[in-house]
């Protein structure tokens, strides 16, 4: 029974496709998320509106803990990181609570909220370590597919320059049959 434990843990975690966010650190530094848009459509389509108006850009990494990196405040651009504004601001609009399927396995992207299946608003957060604590009660909306060591090196106060959306990727093109 034991390699088959053994097995399960080296096993892939689950793929999953949706529009890819690149969050570009003001130190020159990056990492993607790849949002999972198949399981938490609305968080997925708000939080790409957010980028697409730039609502991030500029934000400071208000929460850095050993498990978890959090943003999304905009108090956080200038107001002092311990001022109560910055947990708990956000964009101002309520995001329904989905679940998704992902497990808060090391760098999944979740929604932050004031409590378990409540929606967020705009605070995402990245773990650190596998915290599977959190599955079902927080919105797992991604998982960051390149830059994880970049994300395991933000400290609290380390700025974001700005957040884009990455065109998708070019599909090969396939040659015809019988040629």
């Amino acid at each position: 029974m034991l390699p088959i434990i053994a097995l399960a843990l080296l096993a892939p975690q689950e793929k999953i496709e949706g529009p890819r966010i690149e969050v570009l650190l003001q130190s020159g530094k990056a990492f993607v998320i790849t949002m999972d848009a198949q399981n938490t459509p609305q968080t997925t389509k708000r939080i790409v509106e957010l980028v697409k108006i730039k609502f991030y850009d500029g934000q400071r990494f208000h929460r850095v803990e050993d498990w978890v990196v959090q943003w999304g405040a905009p108090a956080s651009r200038d107001k002092d990181l311990k001022d109560p504004e910055v947990g708990g601001g956000g964009s101002g609009r309520q995001l329904p609570f989905e679940a998704g399927k992902l497990s808060f396995l090391k760098g999944t992207v979740g929604i932050a909220s004031t409590g378990r299946q409540v929606g967020g608003d705009s605070q995402l957060f990245v773990v650190k370590r596998d915290s599977e604590f959190l599955d079902g009660s927080y919105c797992a909306c991604g998982r960051v597919t390149s830059g994880l060591p970049v994300v395991m090196q933000i400290k609290v106060g380390d700025r974001i320059k700005t957040m884009r959306v990455l065109p998708e990727p070019k599909q090969p093109k396939r040659k015809p049959r019988g040629s």
